[in-house]
């Protein structure tokens, strides 16, 4: 399956890129800077994201973008951007006066990843050092009042650098761009949907679990919900769940919750520990001690249950990526 990774420097606005490649119908991974070494046969593109720390910084997150740099199309946003400037024989300095906030763009020169963007067109800024001067090797593709290389391109290559966040609602043609990032540029089919993400979890979990019993314990959450439903629809029966009342939900939480799960045809056992939770936690202050505490009753609770079901194999989990 195509995919775009996204390497994540730590940006505020990962998961949002995240987001609007998806909305543009194309697959797309997070990939924390810490953990990308080789690009993925199945990737189509890469955008590196923005992030709080400066380049220049000794300790910067940094990958050695000259490894991928021609065999993929690459869009570094912001701080993505700068270091991509950086290691292409840019200068970076740190900006008098930080941008943030709204911009225009003064000047668009043709290229394929501005196409269809107008001068004035509305951008968001956030960034305290600023791309001063890049190598001549790059060509400058837009521009603000404030920011003289608010874009560039790497001459002869599929290579792009905005210091602006095209993801965020505040700019303006920001999904165009994406998707001439995606469409023109990384030549995607754009024929992924959730309905299609979903047959395809519903399968792999198939193909690896067969006949095999699966624990998942259930918080109400999203997360955890949308975990147990795709395994529910791929093993059925041999998915067993727990929904543990901690004695900390809200009023009529426990049984509401409970009753939702059921209706929907799960294969799941309320525990009522409230009293287990309560009597734990009885004279502690300290935040941090508390959720130890609570962490670690549910382990013990868990770890009860599936000695009851016996022969239990996996143990389901769902969360976001943080």
């Amino acid at each position: 399956m195509e995919k775009i990774s996204i390497i994540d420097f730590g940006s505020q606005y990962t998961q949002l890129i995240a987001r609007r490649v998806r909305e543009l119908s194309v697959y797309s991974e997070i990939i924390p800077f810490t953990n990308f070494s080789n690009i993925d046969p199945n990737t189509k593109g890469i955008i590196l994201s923005g992030g709080p720390c400066s380049v220049t910084d000794s300790n910067a997150p940094n990958i050695e973008i000259s490894r991928i740099r021609g065999k993929v199309p690459i869009l570094g946003l912001c701080y993505g951007a700068q270091l991509l400037a950086l290691q292409s024989g840019g200068n970076i300095i740190k900006s008098e006066i930080r941008e943030y906030g709204r911009a225009n763009l003064t000047i668009v020169e043709k290229s394929e990843l501005l196409n269809g963007v107008d001068v004035d067109s509305q951008v968001w800024m956030s960034h305290g050092d600023t791309i001063k001067s890049i190598s001549k090797e790059n060509q400058i593709i837009a521009s603000t009042s404030e920011v003289k290389i608010a874009g560039f391109s790497i001459n002869s290559e599929c290579t792009f650098g905005l210091q602006f966040h095209p993801e965020v609602y505040h700019s303006t043609d920001g999904v165009k761009i994406l998707d001439n990032f995606l469409s023109r540029i990384c030549k995607c089919s754009k024929s992924w949907t959730m309905e299609s993400f979903i047959s395809k979890s519903v399968s792999d979990i198939k193909n690896q679990v067969g006949n095999e019993k699966v624990l998942l314990g259930l918080s109400g959450g999203v997360d955890s919900s949308v975990a147990a439903l795709l395994l529910h629809k791929a093993i059925g029966k041999n998915l067993f769940c727990f929904f543990i009342n901690n004695g900390l939900l809200r009023k009529n939480e426990y049984e509401d919750v409970l009753n939702s799960y059921q209706s929907i045809g799960l294969n799941i056992k309320g525990v009522n520990s409230e009293k287990v939770f309560i009597d734990a936690l009885e004279g502690v202050s300290d935040p941090e001690l508390k959720r130890k505490i609570i962490g670690n009753k549910f382990v013990e609770i868990f770890e009860t249950k599936a000695k009851s079901i016996g022969g239990v194999k996996w143990l389901g989990q769902g969360t976001v990526y943080p």
